[in-house]
């Protein structure tokens, strides 16, 4: 298992094509809308949890298939970024409910492995346009 993450985390790593269409800010805010490519995805989803730890269980699934744990056993490498949702009940309180999203990479776009997971699922998503912005957080907190 550990070589798999291995292979996940220090595998080769590729972007998600995406094409900036505009940049923006506001005060010390700045931002990018980005019309982002459409693909095979693998997918987990996890309910009846709340998002933090859905989040906890989702990710490891997702790393395990990209790192081996697939039909074919072989290393994927990754893709940047991940991607994941959750969804608002209509008192915009979070429903306990998150899906994740990881564009299979371009060398296997045309023929994904298969996951061994069978909660991981392999879906065709349209192109996306989403507003991005970098986050800077310290590596270590200190008091």
């Amino acid at each position: 298992m550990l070589g798999m993450i291995r292979n996940s985390l220090f595998g080769s790593v590729e972007t998600w094509p995406w094409q900036v269409l505009s940049t923006g800010g506001k005060e010390e805010v700045s931002y990018e809308e980005r019309a982002c490519e459409g693909g095979k995805f693998a997918t987990v989803e996890v309910t009846e949890k709340p998002v933090d730890e859905a989040l906890r269980e989702a990710m490891p699934k997702v790393m395990k298939y990209v790192g081996g744990t697939n039909d074919k056993g072989i290393g994927m490498g990754m893709t940047v970024p991940i991607s994941f949702a959750v969804f608002p009940n209509e008192d915009g309180s979070l429903q306990k409910k998150l899906k994740v999203w990881f564009r299979i990479p371009n060398q296997f776009q045309s023929n994904p492995p298969i996951p061994n997971d069978e909660s991981i699922k392999i879906e065709e998503r349209e192109s996306i346009t989403v507003y991005s912005t970098l986050v800077v957080m310290p590596r270590k907190l200190t008091t």
